[in-house]
């Protein structure tokens, strides 16, 4: 693909980028306020979504579609960049909502709308559009193993947007049952991140490693993921809640899950190795990831995962370590180390983060005191926003640009 195909790609990247500041910055406030209270009116609740949201809708997702339409061999669609120019405006408005209003109806000209739910519901039809496009950039290729991955991800994020429609129509309707709810809600968040996030993901890493794709555990990899993913959101729900013999089929899906991302690290590791090693750290966190879901596919796993209140860790080993890292690695080989100037530093400040979690955790000993853990946490999760800051005002200088140019070229 050439140079000026790929500008606009790198400029979505960069947007999303900027996202990632914000929302990480809106993380921190999160940290901070839950010290010494939220300023101008701010409720956690709704700090707390929209961190999430746009984390999720403005930062990874925009992000992972740029680099899929970077390694494909077609020339994007002329679309695409306005497409994903809207995405990134849809979910900074849906920020800016869910901060201000979380899911409270506000009244605009005599009525009462639930302006957060339609401005994610925009969101969601805008990704639809990426689908389309990506089916036209794709057609006739040989289905590679990162293709078929592309393929299942974006299967995975239509199924996912079900519980996304299910839980907007369940408001209207007044619908007040919360495990329905709270199914539902899983089924979006869980199904995106896994299976979205995930397989985009190892797409990616694929696709820079093409030679870790040939062996048997890529493909074992792929099919055990591909099969488990659809029940695994059932996790999420009140042990109570699901009926013995479901409990222990979604166990089942668990185990081939934790197996397939157990057999994608085994296959990535040693091209990772002699290539760079930017994918090492990313397949260290999603180890953990795939033992967290070894755990919990029995049910006493999962009790003692939930009686250790390791769900934030476990989110960030996922979300932050194996996603945010893998993005930046796969941006960094397919545009260069000037792309993301600064990711040696981005690795240490995540892993900081990260390790300051763990004394929020039943895991730490209390004789080893907790008093100071919030504020730990709270000061860590400033590192990863400096890091992007640094990455982005690297991008504006003149030098830099002139570096992107030629990097371009070469690809």
């Amino acid at each position: 693909m050439q140079h000026t195909e790929q500008r606009p790609l790198r400029r979505a990247w960069l947007a999303a980028l900027f996202c990632f500041v914000v929302a990480g910055a809106t993380g921190s406030l999160l940290r901070f306020g839950m010290l010494g209270g939220f300023p101008a009116g701010l409720q956690l609740l709704n700090v707390r979504h929209a961190h999430s949201h746009l984390m999720y809708f403005g930062w990874v997702t925009p992000a992972l579609m740029a680099l899929i339409a970077a390694r494909l061999p077609a020339p994007p669609s002329r679309g695409l960049p306005r497409l994903l120019a809207a995405i990134i405006a849809a979910s900074l408005a849906a920020y800016i909502s869910f901060l201000l209003t979380g899911y409270r109806p506000v009244n605009i000209g005599g009525s009462s709308l639930p302006t957060s739910t339609i401005l994610a519901g925009l969101n969601v039809l805008l990704w639809y559009g990426f689908v389309a496009i990506y089916r036209r950039m794709a057609r006739g290729l040989p289905r590679y193993p990162w293709l078929r991955l592309w393929d299942a991800a974006l299967g995975f994020l239509v199924l996912s947007s079900l519980g996304a429609w299910g839980l907007a129509l369940s408001n209207v309707l007044g619908l007040e049952d919360p495990i329905w709810s709270l199914a539902l809600t899983h089924l979006f968040l869980d199904i995106f991140a896994d299976g979205w996030f995930v397989l985009a993901l190892l797409g990616l890493a694929y696709a820079a490693l093409p030679e870790a794709a040939t062996g048997r555990a890529a493909r074992w990899g792929e099919t055990l993921l591909v099969a488990g993913l659809p029940l695994t959101f059932l996790l999420s729900l009140p042990a109570g809640s699901v009926p013995g013999a479901v409990r222990w089929l979604v166990g089942g899906a668990a185990l081939l899950v934790g197996a397939g991302l157990l057999a994608n690290v085994w296959a990535l590791l040693p091209a990772a190795w002699e290539k760079g090693r930017l994918w090492l750290v990313p397949l260290a966190f999603l180890s953990l990831k795939a033992v967290a879901e070894l755990v919990m596919s029995v049910p006493a796993g999962a009790a003692w995962a939930g009686s250790m209140a390791l769900r934030i860790p476990y989110l960030h080993w996922l979300l932050l370590g194996f996603v945010t890292l893998g993005v930046i690695a796969a941006a960094e080989q397919r545009w260069g180390r000037r792309a993301v100037s600064a990711r040696p530093w981005m690795v240490g400040a995540v892993i900081l983060l990260e390790l300051s979690l763990m004394p929020l955790t039943l895991l730490w000993p209390p004789s080893w005191g907790t008093a100071w853990a919030l504020q730990i946490a709270a000061w860590a999760s400033l590192g990863p926003v400096l890091v992007a800051i640094v990455m982005l005002v690297a991008q504006s200088r003149p030098q830099n640009r002139e570096a992107e140019t030629t990097a371009l070229v070469e690809v």
